[in-house]
């Protein structure tokens, strides 16, 4: 699960934006490439903040790294109430 998440947020606007630059314009693919890159980023902001625990937040982590908590916080471990 964890290589599935972290090879759609980092290959994704790569992949879509030569797609789209091939099919269509150059161009075209590079500002789509360009905006996915901002939304993999915010994403990854998003599931930094939702799964690692506040006082670890100030060390830098890769984006597997904000991968591996994240899976393993939100997906692989439930809480029971």
């Amino acid at each position: 699960m964890m290589v599935v998440v972290y090879t759609a947020i980092s290959f994704t606007p790569l992949l879509l934006g030569g797609w789209l630059g091939y099919a269509y314009n150059v161009w075209i693919g590079i500002a789509f490439f360009l905006f996915l890159t901002l939304v993999s980023g915010i994403v990854s902001s998003k599931m930094r903040i939702a799964s690692i625990p506040p006082v670890q937040r100030e060390m830098n982590y890769s984006t597997l790294a904000i991968v591996k908590w994240y899976v393993a916080k939100n997906i692989c471990f439930e809480e029971r109430s």
